[in-house]
């Protein structure tokens, strides 16, 4: 079912969903299936201290949400003070695919990026494949012909993307055979589900201690560490992939906080408490000057990203335990929702435009790409649906659940499943072009770069899948 947006009016904020009418829109880790715990309402943000160090002092629990106004089943929240109508274009993402689905902002498309083509006598398998002792949950980071990915054996390890690919350095790759060659591994301390994020010569991971590590992108010396608060009960893990830009690197974590650190040094800037037994999992997005992260407790958020100040909230129907994703794309917030569903929130005030239930929980963060949304469902659908109303363009059914999110390159939706495969398909019509089947689970969300397609799967192994002649 979908519910659609309010007729336009004359208000010129409204103007952007004709625009989606139009078809002028355009397009955030996966999670794993599991419980939500609710927390108290309301959220705060603690300034960090002088000397940096993490605290949670005076943060009270209001039980009343933010002051707003609630549409077509949603309730959302604005700060009002210091709002601007003004809108920044989101930077264009470097070469590779440094961060989770592609860009800062999740939307998982890349136009200027190639994925493997199957002709006439060749198929699409692994090019090399790389053994990392434990479950690879998380995704893959490509930059600088190198490719950086976590494992559940407590380690980051840097691998050749390609035989003439380069090292962060720039130094070229010893021989043309040395694809999937280790160039360092890194010991973290505790498993990683979390996808590195490469920023200026430097790969930022965390892993399910609650610590964020900057190391060395060429040979994997730690800079600096940041540790969680970790005050609650429960897991206090960096899940999620972080976001860099302007020196400060931005991400959320399972003790139910957003955090704000120096790229420099990793001394805190700020945090905000998002709430939740679980809380942020999911990668945040940055975009237009804000931070937006999903929380367990079953709310969506807009930060200010230089403060962490609360811009608006958004809180989905009653039994929403968790928000997925966010993405976000032309002026719209896109999320998954746990039971199943996905909706449209407009990113200037967190109205919501749209929401569409799914045939179950939602876990993969949408791709965004021209006026369509690709999602991933635990029902084992892939769906594509209009950005404008939410309507269904088309359903593929695959063999598992698909917790992975989708990235769209070549006019192809790239996405795992948990019954071990990577697909690619059209998209525009959903039609199956070629199929990998890998040894384990897929929640990676595919990293596709120059003609090879890396993902993770659940037995420990990292592909990089090619066209390969037979």
């Amino acid at each position: 079912m979908v519910r659609g947006a309010d007729e336009d009016g004359d208000d010129p904020v409204w103007s952007r969903r004709r625009l989606l009418r139009w078809g002028l829109a355009v397009g955030a880790g996966a999670l794993s299936g599991c419980s939500l715990f609710d927390a108290p309402d309301g959220s705060t943000v603690t300034p960090a201290p002088v000397e940096g160090a993490a605290t949670d002092e005076g943060d009270p629990q209001a039980d009343t949400p933010a002051p707003g106004s609630g549409r077509a089943g949603g309730e959302t929240a604005t700060s009002g003070e210091g709002r601007t109508d003004e809108r920044t274009a989101t930077p264009a993402p470097p070469d590779g695919w440094p961060v989770v689905q592609g860009d800062d902002a999740h939307t998982g498309w890349r136009p200027e990026s190639t994925g493997p083509t199957a002709g006439p006598g060749s198929a699409v398998e692994p090019a090399w494949s790389v053994g990392l002792g434990g479950a690879v949950r998380g995704s893959v980071a490509v930059a600088g012909g190198t490719a950086y990915v976590g494992s559940g054996d407590g380690t980051v390890t840097a691998l050749a993307a390609s035989g003439t690919g380069t090292s962060g350095t720039g130094a070229p790759a010893a021989s043309d055979d040395t694809s999937g060659a280790e160039r360092w591994t890194r010991e973290t301390g505790a498993a990683v589900r979390a996808t590195p994020t490469v920023a200026g010569g430097v790969v930022y991971c965390g892993d399910e201690g609650g610590t964020l590590t900057a190391l060395e992108a060429d040979d994997g010396r730690e800079r600096w560490s940041f540790a969680v608060a970790g005050d609650r009960a429960g897991p206090s893990a960096v899940r999620g992939g972080p976001v860099v830009a302007d020196g400060t690197v931005r991400f959320g974590a399972t003790d139910g906080r957003v955090y704000a650190v120096n790229a420099a040094d990793g001394s805190e800037r700020w945090r905000f408490d998002a709430g939740g037994f679980l809380g942020v999992a999911a990668p945040v997005a940055l975009a237009d000057g804000r931070v937006f992260a999903g929380s367990y407790a079953g709310r969506i958020y807009a930060l200010d990203a230089d403060t962490g100040r609360e811009e608006w909230r958004y809180v989905g129907p009653g039994g929403v335990r968790t928000w997925s994703g966010p993405t976000v794309a032309d002026g719209v917030v896109y999320a998954g929702a746990s039971p199943g569903g996905i909706a449209a929130v407009d990113a200037l005030d967190g109205t919501e435009w749209w929401r569409r239930e799914t045939d179950g929980p939602v876990f993969s963060s949408p791709a965004v790409a021209d006026d369509t949304l690709y999602v991933g469902t635990d029902g084992g659908s892939v769906l594509a649906l209009d950005t404008a109303d939410g309507t269904e363009r088309w359903r593929h059914e695959t063999d598992g659940a698909v917790k992975s999110s989708p990235a769209v390159v070549d006019g192809r939706v790239y996405v795992g499943t948990d019954g071990g495969s990577v697909l690619a398909l059209d998209a525009g019509d959903g039609t199956e072009r070629w199929r990998a089947a890998l040894g384990g689970r897929v929640t990676s969300s595919p990293a596709v770069v120059d003609g090879r397609v890396y993902v993770g799967d659940g037995t420990g192994d990292v592909h990089a899948l090619g066209a390969v002649d037979r």
